[in-house]
């Protein structure tokens, strides 16, 4: 998958301009010249890590300048979170050929901008490897006396972490993959007694 990101910047009187316009100029972007001073330049991001190297080094030059703007086709993005995706998918490419995150820390906001973010692996590095062990709670059901089971353990339910994280949710525009099972919210018959609501119970 490629995305396209543009950094307009320019003009202005810092004494790195030149830098900045050399860096554009000699990097993995297409540079041009809107105007004198002012110049645009097109990121084809794609499996190139060059590219992604070239976009966080001058976003690191021009990202704090008023003139500077980064655009995805017409939608105006964060300039911070553009350059630091640009870093982080240049070390994976480097390193390993792809993106290896363990979203240690959740869905990032720079991975909404990165060609590399694989929204079903996000979703499965976040579930726990071995889930809470069942066998007790099965054996506790067996048993009359269920003061062996002091307090249920709901991280069996791991698989619907993601349910929580709305970063995440958001990514995938509040689609639930198809291959995530929902079952465990869906339960497998009605409740005997329903809890009276205010409505039901007698005025006083």
């Amino acid at each position: 998958m490629e995305r396209v990101l543009t950094v307009e910047f320019g003009p202005s009187r810092s004494k790195r301009f030149a830098k900045a316009v050399a860096e554009a100029q000699s990097g993995g972007g297409e540079c041009s010249e809107l105007e004198p001073g002012s110049y645009r330049v097109r990121f084809v991001l794609g499996s190139g890590g060059s590219v992604y190297t070239s976009l966080a080094r001058l976003l690191q030059r021009v990202r704090n300048w008023r003139a500077t703007e980064v655009y995805e086709d017409d939608r105006l993005v964060s300039s911070f979170n553009a350059r630091e995706m640009g870093w982080c998918a240049a070390f994976y490419l480097s390193s390993f050929g792809e993106c290896r995150d363990r979203f240690g820390f959740g869905v990032l906001p720079r991975c909404g901008l990165c060609p590399l973010f694989d929204s079903e692996r996000a979703i499965r590095a976040g579930i726990r490897d071995e889930p809470a062990p069942r066998e007790r709670f099965e054996a506790a059901s067996r048993r009359d006396d269920f003061e062996l089971l002091a307090k249920p353990d709901f991280t069996i339910v791991t698989d619907l972490d993601f349910l929580f994280n709305p970063d995440l949710l958001r990514l995938l525009n509040w689609n639930i993959p198809d291959w995530m099972d929902l079952s465990p919210l869906v339960p497998d018959s009605p409740p005997d007694e329903w809890p009276e609501t205010a409505g039901d119970q007698p005025a006083s």
